[in-house]
């Protein structure tokens, strides 16, 4: 009997050491033939693709002066309806007179039109006084613009938002405009790469937001 169990221990002992040996009373688990056509199509994966990010310009504060008479000019120009009047406006070679407030008429219509432009805003001013600005520059691009929208829920038909644009080196007039009541408006500008100011008048206005934008492509 001792002999019979330690037949029996050898024999279990090379079978599970060898996998591939069977005992001849055991049988293979069943398997199944898989044709080529039971075999589903291939799972094809593909490289995941990020959204771009949101483009973004670093966007400068224009504040108000406290003390602005070092600049060259610190006035409004004219009195009375400033749409029925004509400056005289010089930047380098160019001398031209033209309404000042209103739509800036030295740039073609279907750029401010187009909707296939993005623009991006490069500059701020929030307030809701006058005054004079602090300097700034706008990159270097060939036209910009300024975007104003004016509150004004309090008295709606007194108020009154007007502002010139200077030339910080000279205190000539670049670009003008004029918001009667609450609303917005648009005045698009070529000069840039100069330093320049704003001077604005806010007459029973709640607040006013000016935005200076660029368009994307000359970023």
């Amino acid at each position: 009997m001792v002999i019979a169990g330690l037949a029996v221990v050898l024999i279990m002992g090379i079978v599970i050491q060898q996998p591939s040996l069977s005992l001849p009373w055991s049988s293979d688990p069943a398997t199944e033939t898989v044709t080529g056509k039971q075999i589903s199509d291939p799972i094809k994966l593909t490289a995941f693709e990020t959204e771009d990010p949101a483009f973004r310009y670093p966007v400068f504060t224009i504040q108000l002066v406290e003390n602005p008479f070092g600049y060259p000019r610190v006035y409004m120009p004219g009195t009375g309806s400033y749409k029925s009047r004509t400056y005289q406006v010089i930047d380098g070679e160019r001398y031209e007179v033209f309404p000042l407030f209103g739509k800036a008429p030295h740039l073609p219509l279907q750029h401010e039109g187009s909707t296939q432009m993005q623009w991006i805003p490069v500059g701020i001013l929030e307030q809701r006084r006058g005054g004079v600005s602090t300097t700034f520059r706008v990159p270097e691009t060939p036209f910009w613009r300024i975007s104003i929208d004016v509150t004004a829920d309090r008295f709606p038909g007194q108020a009154q938002f007007r502002y010139v644009l200077c030339d910080a080196g000279t205190g000539s007039i670049l670009d003008g405009g004029e918001v009667l009541g609450r609303g917005t408006m648009r005045s698009m500008v070529i000069p840039s790469g100069k330093d320049m100011y704003f001077i604005i008048s806010a007459t029973s206005v709640d607040a006013y937001r000016v935005v200076l934008e660029v368009p994307r492509e000359n970023l």
